[in-house]
């Protein structure tokens, strides 16, 4: 946590402080010891953690979160000529990993409250090529997930979660990344459990889809080189299984100052009578929040960054385009406007430091640098 006086920095990477350090020292020389670098025991032993935590009965520690996306759909038998409806606002993994199995991401408008996925634009996109759903649960909370439910269930359209920003929330008392037929974490080291490196995991209720997700993790082969499916190299390394263990331990402290950070900017806000310059994102009913990152809409943004900057504030942007938009897509045909509030969200959304090192008079330089902002 900070002082008030060392500058403050937009994401939290590495261990939190010397004790942590010399854990990670110890981890990976655990690691270094038993030779066991791709797979082995520490990957398992994360794997029954998360388990633990999440109440789920299946894990799987993968390379990366973009890799468990895409094995989570091949998983549910997403394939060439399908499509899978992805919301027109998330980072470009969530629609990449579509194409990278041949399919079609059919995109859809988000809520103008959340930036989730709109419920309400699911079923006008279903054709009798749809595969699956694929909501993101953006920033930290959930998409509306009961609503989605009620469109894919009694369809047969498989839901896979991309929960990368979103490890260990709750959605009405289930951890999300479980409610569909697969989810599929990322631990890349500015998410709020962070590995040192690439790293992800799946995790599902289904014993059928578990089966079919440990063989792609190892190239589809069911041992002694029988290769009875096309699957991919998307192991966990060792060194991250250890590190991430460490992480996985301190969870409820980092969120808990997560939140803390977070409600104290809604206060602050609101008690400098900012909220109708700075906008807060809406909250999801019956999702927890992580605060993976804390999100304001403004006017003209890159005025407001500009100065934050100039004050010594760091911000972020995520995201500042739409997916549809994305050159590589552009053989979809999406012009400008098709997706009005993914196109607005872009245009105006700002993150704020809320990471667990950030303490409150963090916040209070930040809030105060954001009102001189707006004045200027």
């Amino acid at each position: 946590m900070s002082d008030g006086t060392k500058p403050i920095q937009m994401v939290a990477l590495g261990p939190d402080d010397e004790a942590e350090r010399q854990e990670w020292i110890a981890a990976l020389t655990r690691v270094v010891d038993t030779g066991a670098f791709c797979l082995g025991p520490e990957v398992t032993a994360l794997e029954r953690q998360v388990e633990e935590l999440l109440e789920v009965p299946h894990t799987l520690g993968v390379s990366n979160g973009t890799d468990a996306l895409k094995m989570a759909l091949q998983a549910v038998g997403v394939g060439a000529g399908d499509e899978v409806i992805v919301p027109a606002y998330s980072f470009f993994a969530s629609a990449s990993m579509v194409t990278a199995l041949g399919a079609t991401p059919v995109f859809v408008d988000v809520d103008a409250a959340t930036l989730t996925m709109d419920p309400e634009a699911i079923a006008p996109a279903i054709t009798e090529r749809t595969k699956a759903v694929l909501p993101v649960h953006l920033y930290g909370q959930a998409a509306a997930m009961d609503r989605i439910q009620a469109i894919c269930d009694p369809r047969g359209l498989a839901i896979v979660e991309d929960a990368a920003q979103v490890f260990g929330i709750r959605y009405r008392g289930q951890a999300l990344g479980s409610l569909g037929k697969a989810g599929t974490f990322s631990f890349y080291p500015t998410k709020n459990i962070g590995a040192p490196g690439d790293a992800g995991m799946l995790v599902t209720r289904d014993s059928e889809v578990f089966e079919q997700l440990q063989l792609l993790r190892v190239h589809g082969d069911r041992g002694g080189y029988n290769h009875t499916e096309l699957g991919w190299n998307a192991r966990m390394d060792g060194f991250q299984g250890a590190i991430l263990q460490l992480r996985v331990a301190r969870f409820a402290q980092i969120q808990a100052q997560r939140a803390a950070n977070a409600e104290r900017y809604l206060e602050l806000l609101q008690q400098h009578g900012l909220l109708g310059q700075v906008r807060p994102l809406g909250r999801t009913p019956g999702s927890d929040h992580g605060w993976h990152q804390f999100i304001v809409r403004v006017d003209d943004r890159e005025r407001v960054r500009a100065a934050l900057s100039d004050q010594g504030i760091p911000s972020g942007i995520y995201y500042p385009g739409t997916l549809p938009l994305q050159p590589v897509f552009a053989e979809l045909g999406h012009k400008p406007g098709a997706f009005p509030e993914a196109e607005s969200a872009a245009a105006d959304v700002l993150a704020l430091p809320v990471h667990h090192r950030v303490g409150a008079e963090d916040v209070d330089r930040v809030v105060a640098a954001l009102q001189s902002a707006i004045a200027s």
